[in-house]
């Protein structure tokens, strides 16, 4: 059991930064591609199809390990080599859980549209794998972040993970944190506009959100996953400063002013 783990599920708007805020989880990390979009992905990657080969060894060159999910099987059998233990990875990254799903429904149906009988058996399959990946983090010592993403879709006025059935309303109490990541401009004092990614852990009338952690902030600004676990868990990761000479006191700049109502809006 690991002593030092957190499992997140993560959704936003397309676009707003969720697959690079999941790869900010600790390396070595094992993504499961499922929207096909690794190829935007920064950092040092290997290839790895659970389909015909074991997972590759952690030889230094690679921190991030892609699986291009084509199939659900081939999510399956990635989560069958990490039961058994046989793997280097610190965190396991699910983009997204909603694409995973027509996977799951292609299992179940090919392309036919599913009837009712189907239904049952298409809340099974993805709540147990759901279920299994994230009791990963309790079992294996070896992984500190299950993530997963999704997109996000507007439930009668509250804008939750999309995810067809039942299980659009179980999923987001399955998960230490569920979060909604949104992108927020920001103007400084010379009037030049920056995009700020938020992540909105707190409860919220209108977005659906939750966390059973102490210690983090309602709205993470700009998060990493890797410093939340530092935040959460006691690590000290500050570094320690160059001691400079005194400078004079600067003027007081002005607060940034915020341009346009931010998402999600303040209670």
């Amino acid at each position: 059991m690991s002593d030092r783990a957190l499992t997140i599920l993560m959704h936003g708007l397309s676009g707003a930064g969720k697959t690079t805020l999941a790869t900010t989880a600790p390396k070595p990390l094992l993504l499961l591609d499922v929207e096909m979009a690794s190829r935007f992905v920064r950092g040092r990657k290997v290839k790895w199809n659970p389909l015909t080969e074991s997972p590759p060894v952690h030889d230094g060159s690679w921190d991030i390990c892609v699986v291009s999910v084509n199939e659900f099987q081939k999510a399956q059998v990635a989560y069958d080599y990490l039961k058994s233990g046989q793997h280097p990875f610190k965190s396991v990254v699910v983009d997204s859980i909603s694409e995973l799903q027509t996977k799951a429904v292609e299992k179940i149906k090919g392309r036919q549209q599913l009837q009712t009988q189907d239904w049952g058996k298409l809340l099974s399959v993805m709540s147990f794998f759901c279920k299994d990946l994230r009791d990963l983090a309790e079992a294996d010592e070896k992984i500190e972040a299950i993530v997963i993403t999704a997109t996000s879709r507007d439930y009668d006025g509250i804008i939750k993970p999309y995810l067809q059935g039942q299980i659009a309303s179980q999923a987001p109490y399955w998960f230490d944190i569920t979060g909604y990541l949104y992108v927020q401009q920001v103007a400084d004092a010379q009037g030049t506009i920056t995009d700020t990614r938020n992540l909105l852990i707190g409860n919220h009338p209108n977005y659906e959100a939750k966390s059973r952690v102490p210690g983090l902030p309602t709205v993470i600004d700009n998060p990493d996953i890797t410093v939340m676990l530092n935040n959460i868990f006691g690590e000290d990761v500050t570094v320690t400063p160059v001691v400079a000479p005194v400078a004079a006191a600067p003027a007081v700049a002005p607060e940034p002013t915020l341009v346009g109502q931010p998402e999600p809006p303040a209670l």
